[in-house]
């Protein structure tokens, strides 16, 4: 799967509900390297999402945390 496929995938949280869609990835440029996705959720939240917070992508991304918790900061 190349990073251009997740633009567009739904993303649920450890609940299993679905949150929002990928709207963009991060990359660190010089280490070519994906860093985060960027879930886009209604007409303008955004919220950014560390590769660790992922649980799995495929035809979903599932995340390892709730929705609650990608609202708080860290």
């Amino acid at each position: 799967m190349n990073a251009k496929e997740l633009i567009g995938r739904e993303i649920l949280d450890v609940n299993a509900k679905g949150i929002g869609k990928v709207d963009d990835i991060g990359m660190d440029m010089q280490l070519g390297i994906i860093t985060h996705i960027v879930l886009k959720a209604g007409l303008v939240k955004k919220h950014d999402i560390s590769l660790d917070k992922i649980d799995k992508i495929g035809d979903k991304v599932i995340l390892k945390v709730s929705e609650e918790e990608l609202g708080k900061k860290s």
